[in-house]
């Protein structure tokens, strides 16, 4: 399995970010980590990512994203489950931090939906004719960004997906602290209802050995 970097990303992250707690961050802040962090090159095409897509995972430049313990993946029409391994480690940290929130407030078990990932330009592209807030730049492209939804949960004891306040105020709480910790940078956006966020990554170049962290990805 891949190899994750953890350190104090308020001083060593790979893109200055500073310690906030805030759900505000813009899309150019987000696309500057996201290049940086994300795939080095995008796909301009839907084919050219499938048939690249298996020697990608391969080489863990990417991890495909499947249903698991933390959360579940809506049907995405205009991207791929995929993302940086840095990505999916963010997103089990999430889902741990959610859970915990959830069992201090006993209000059952539920899990996030993610409902975009990794875009093709040629998806991007259909977004943009479709939707005028798509932004042909978007940070999708590089799989180091997401969207979850704040509206609606599934709820494991039931199988069913629901909408709850409270719920969506702990996953609330939750990506607060992750951006005051500066793990990410993350916008509310009201129109499609979801956290749009891209990872912070550790870079090894401006940290001593000591204060990196190495740890295999668990996935």
């Amino acid at each position: 399995m891949p190899e994750i970097l953890d350190c104090d990303r308020s001083l060593y992250a790979t893109a200055p970010i500073e310690s906030k707690r805030t759900l505000r961050d813009n899309n150019d802040v987000q696309n500057v980590h996201a290049r940086i962090n994300g795939l080095e090159r995008i796909y301009i095409s839907n084919d050219s990512f499938i048939a690249d897509s298996a020697n990608m995972v391969q080489a863990h430049k990417l991890v495909r994203l499947k249903n698991n313990r933390y959360y579940h993946i809506k049907e995405l029409t205009h991207s791929y489950p995929y993302a940086t391994p840095e990505m999916v480690d963010l997103l089990n940290e999430i889902g741990f931090r959610f859970y915990e929130k959830l069992k201090e407030k006993n209000l059952g078990y539920y899990r996030f939906l993610v409902t975009s990932a990794l875009r093709t330009n040629e998806m991007q592209s259909d977004l943009s004719s479709r939707n005028r807030n798509a932004s042909s730049q978007s940070a999708h492209l590089y799989g180091a960004t997401i969207d979850i939804t704040y509206k609606e949960f599934y709820n494991a004891y039931t199988d069913t997906v629901e909408q709850h306040h409270v719920v969506a105020d702990a996953l609330k709480n939750v990506m607060l602290d992750l951006r005051e910790e500066c793990r990410l940078l993350v916008v509310r956006e009201r129109r499609q209802a979801v956290y749009h966020f891209t990872v912070v990554n550790c870079d090894p170049n401006k940290a001593s050995v000591e204060n990196i962290t190495r740890k295999v990805l668990t996935y």
